[in-house]
């Protein structure tokens, strides 16, 4: 009887183990099966603890769970995580990277990205073997490293990188894609038959009335435009004008709730800000846009009333931008970057639904009351954290 219970004391003494995926089967990553011979989903990286409350992590080929949190892997960026990889790197906020080679073969942080952009980091036994067996299956799912390299390939074709999450909207040519970050004040919405329209803030944006941009500089292909924004008057008086040589864009407040983009005077597009829970489009986990009701059958009004309603408050909020003031974000000069800083910490795209993408006062820069328009600043927690989607929207030049 002594020697059982010293035995069981010994046990319960153990450290918490990793287990890899040869400790479990001996085989390469692939189904296995069970004792009846039904197909089940093998582990390739997990963790175990004599400690029931343990926050165990378990790497899957069909999710990643924490404690008794389970994410499915479509949630995941998989592509973006597996270009990082292939390349030696590892993927984290904001698209920081670092190298594979300093990830500890211990305890440690692996931030980890979701389709939304958001990067969280979560904390791992063996931070080495799990972003590798990560990256492994990343790289697998995406269809292998010549898909990733196409898929990379593209995104450097568009100017956008692979961990900003693109959203599509219809347009009269043909599908728009709308990518924003509102961390980093960027902003590139682009669809067929029309140059591309980029949003950003190469030395901060201010968020003051001082300046007319407020910081905000737009290009509509390769060609500066003049942007203003005025949103200290009545109401009824705000608007915010893109002038291009021979043209000119103003969106102007149509009523509490929405604003119409007038080109040169003749109405193109009406922008509804969105009102009450917005729920998700089936099969996604991204917000859905901005309504934007096209008048025109020009892609290029198309793309600019998109660009507009991702940037920009409608309705009573029209004349202010949808960002939090911010300090420069740039490497000389170039497109606009997380500092290593960030590599390790929580990263919001506020553009999905619930805390594992939203930080307080998300909600793709409205809010929670769909108010004021701008992002919120604190971070949150690690993964699975509790940031909330809370808070008043903020920035942007405040309430009125």
């Amino acid at each position: 009887m002594v020697d059982n219970v010293r035995r069981a004391d010994v046990r319960r003494r153990e450290p918490p183990t990793v287990r890899r995926h040869s400790e479990w089967t001996g085989e390469t990553p692939g189904k296995c099966r069970d004792k009846r011979g039904v197909a089940v989903s093998q582990v390739l990286y997990g963790e175990r603890s004599w400690n029931p409350l343990a926050r165990v992590v378990e790497l899957t080929e069909t999710g990643l769970r924490r404690g008794g949190r389970i994410t499915p892997l479509y949630e995941l960026n998989l592509v973006a995580m597996a270009d990082a990889y292939l390349r030696g790197q590892w993927l984290g906020g904001g698209g920081a990277e670092r190298a594979l080679e300093v990830l500890p073969e211990g305890p440690g942080h692996v931030p980890v990205t979701r389709v939304t952009g958001t990067s969280k980091p979560l904390k791992v036994r063996d931070a080495a073997e799990f972003a590798h067996r990560l990256g492994e299956l990343a790289v697998r799912l995406s269809g292998g490293p010549e898909a990733v390299a196409a898929h990379a390939q593209r995104a450097r074709a568009e100017g956008v990188p692979l961990w900003m999450a693109r959203r599509f909207a219809h347009g009269p040519a043909g599908p728009i894609a709308v990518a924003v970050d509102r961390h980093l004040v960027r902003v590139d919405v682009w669809g067929p038959h029309a140059p591309v329209v980029r949003i950003r803030a190469p030395y901060g944006f201010t968020g003051a009335y001082s300046e007319s941009s407020q910081g905000l500089r737009m290009h509509v292909g390769e060609v500066p435009a003049q942007l203003v924004l005025q949103g200290r008057k009545r109401k009824s008086k705000r608007y915010v004008e893109v002038s291009l040589p021979g043209q000119r864009w103003v969106l102007k407040r149509e009523n509490a709730d929405s604003s119409r983009l007038l080109r040169d005077d003749r109405p193109v597009a009406l922008l509804v800000r969105p009102e009450g829970p917005v729920e998700p489009e089936p099969g996604s986990v991204l917000r859905p846009l901005t309504p934007v009701h096209c008048e025109s059958g020009d892609p290029l009004d198309a793309v600019m009333a998109h660009a507009f309603a991702a940037a920009f408050g409608l309705g009573d909020t029209t004349g202010r931008a949808r960002f939090r003031a911010r300090k420069r974000r740039t490497d000389s000069g170039g497109e606009p970057v997380a500092v290593d800083e960030w590599w390790d910490r929580p990263w919001f795209s506020n553009i999905g639904f619930g805390s594992d993408d939203n930080e307080s006062g998300g909600a793709d820069g409205w809010g929670s009351d769909g108010g004021d328009g701008g992002d919120s600043g604190g971070d949150s927690g690690g993964w699975g954290g509790d940031g909330g989607g809370g808070g008043d929207g903020g920035g942007g030049g405040g309430g009125d």
